[in-house]
């Protein structure tokens, strides 16, 4: 949503430390400026005029630099003449090819390892400790006098330089499983799956937090949710993982066993899924409508973004959903439906004087406005749900110029929204507040839209600017600042979107250059398509 007009935003120029937003911009190849198209003839040679001056200047301060450098080769230079990795690139589906800024004599390839992440991307913890084999290594000097390293190795790589990985058909491993059901004893696995088929809802969904009544089978009598409508029916929710981690188990179990009735459940729970979905894209927490601010589309508790993640592999036919759950007729509405998903995601993004920023934890279902929750939830800009929407984003492959403009000032805004030399601390002798903290960063939950002031508010509704303002209860009762953004700041800072990528770690200092200089360790680089 705008509340501002828009600006123009310029390619960065690569500096050392550079912050999250530009490390990921950059990683992109940066965004066009535009062109100048309606200026007239006598402009037109005044910009020719000033390229050209322009040019000529930067020939002259080359030429000064060139000399300068040479200079500092032979006496002893900083940081300009430490050799670095240019790029990376796969030219095979076994080799890479490695070019640095320099020449290299000598080149010691044990200076480079070629690492890959074994975290998830939803842990925004790499786990760089995966080391692959390098085989061989070939080593040549360009035509811009540059050490280029051939790496043979034995491990492949798609022509992307993303890892080749084999299927994983594990139920353990399934990481969008966050319930405890699959335990690997068939008979138990069974067991709760008949008993989950009693409690599921009539239109396909589940309710949350029922893992006891779960089970046992359903006697047909108790509600099998604590929500209904207005008409009396029985309201499925997606929110703390309902009815998508029933799906998933149902999935696995129909794989197991092709019991057809673990198929029917899944298709009836997929289908429950696309049809609570609203017109303009976005999931709310609760189908059929409640009649309050559930009906809300909801970032908050990552609900919409893993509904969207679950659909997803859905929509791949990647494991448990790899069979003849879905057909080609309901893929491709899965599709359409992450489409429509995604378009919402990018209008409900909350712009500030033409700038976007993040988004709040729920917005309106036709206007895309952020708007309130419960009493003490009041529309705003929320530092907690923004997250768990970056990083949806950022797993999209070959991602638009619009999913990068809204990465790009996610990002910009988390790290201008962070509360330097302090932290959210729980257990001060009054109850949690926020509190001086040298070297720490922390974030408020929720930001006023356009002025990021913090707001805090008890069960009255009433909007105060510190944390002991509002009562002991809800002070203590509610989540209301928190480190997390920063785990998503610190990975894009270093890796960006990590999953089956490949990086150069750069690991030891024997390979010199010209002026005697060592690979700085530690270094990592991204292995990019050719």
């Amino acid at each position: 949503m705008e509340y501002g007009k828009p600006i123009c935003r310029l390619r960065p120029i690569y500096r050392p430390n550079e912050p999250a937003a530009r490390r990921y911009l950059r990683s992109i190849g940066g965004l066009p400026v535009k062109g100048m198209a309606k200026h007239d003839g006598r402009k037109k040679s005044a910009v020719i005029g000033f390229v050209v001056l322009v040019a000529l200047l930067s020939t002259i301060l080359s030429v000064m630099r060139a000399a300068s450098d040479d200079k500092g080769e032979r006496a002893g230079c900083g940081d300009p003449c430490i050799p670095f990795i240019l790029k990376a690139e796969a030219v095979g589906a076994n080799k890479v090819e490695v070019t640095f800024s320099t020449e290299l004599e000598p080149f010691v390839p044990d200076d480079l390892k070629l690492v890959a992440p074994t975290g998830t991307w939803k842990e925004l913890d790499p786990k760089l400790n995966r080391y692959l084999n390098v085989n061989s290594v070939e080593t040549k000097t360009n035509e811009k006098k540059q050490t280029v390293a051939t790496l043979e190795i034995k491990e492949a790589l798609n022509p992307d330089g993303t890892l080749v990985v084999a299927k994983n058909r594990d139920p353990k491993t399934i990481k969008l499983l966050t319930a405890s059901y699959y335990t690997g004893v068939r008979a138990k696995d069974i067991a709760l799956a008949d008993s989950l088929l009693t409690w599921q809802l009539d239109r396909g969904g589940w309710y949350k937090n029922m893992g006891a009544a779960y089970a046992r089978p359903w006697d047909g009598k108790e509600s099998r949710t604590e929500l209904k409508t207005k008409s009396g029916e029985e309201i499925g929710t997606i929110d703390n993982g309902a009815t998508t981690n029933e799906m998933i188990f149902m999935a696995i179990l129909y794989d197991e066993t092709k019991d057809d009735r673990y198929k029917q459940s899944a298709r009836k729970a997929i289908e429950f899924l696309l049809t609570m979905q609203v017109p303009a894209g976005g999931w709310p927490q609760v189908y059929p409508a409640r009649g309050n601010y559930s009906d809300n589309v909801t970032y908050n508790d990552y609900a919409m973004t893993r509904v969207m993640e679950v659909l997803r592999i859905v929509a791949d036919r990647s494991y448990p959903f790899d069979n003849d759950i879905i057909d080609d007729k309901v893929r491709s509405r899965v599709e359409q439906s992450l489409e429509r998903g995604l378009d919402y995601i990018l209008k409900s993004q909350i712009k500030v004087d033409g700038k976007l920023t993040a988004w709040g934890a729920q917005h309106d279902p036709i206007t895309y406005e952020p708007v309130g929750g419960r009493p003490y939830e009041h529309p705003s800009i929320s530092s907690a749900e923004s997250v768990a929407v970056v990083q949806y984003l950022m797993a999209i492959p070959n991602p638009s110029k619009e999913v990068n403009d809204a990465v790009l000032g996610a990002l910009n805004w988390l790290e201008m929204a962070r509360v330097k030399e302090m932290k959210y601390d729980t257990k001060t002798p009054k109850g949690s507040d926020f509190v001086a903290a040298p070297n720490s960063s922390t974030w408020y939950r929720f930001y006023e839209i356009g002025t990021n002031l913090p707001i805090f508010s008890g069960r009255d509704g009433a909007i105060k600017r510190t944390l002991p303002e509002i009562e002991e209860e809800r002070r203590n009762g509610y989540a209301w600042g928190g480190d997390w953004p920063l785990k998503l700041l610190q990975v894009v800072a270093a890796t960006g979107y990590y999953e089956n990528r490949v990086y150069i770690r750069t690991a030891g200092t024997d390979s010199k250059s010209g002026s005697g200089h060592s690979l700085e360790p530690g270094k990592l680089v991204k292995i990019e398509g050719k």
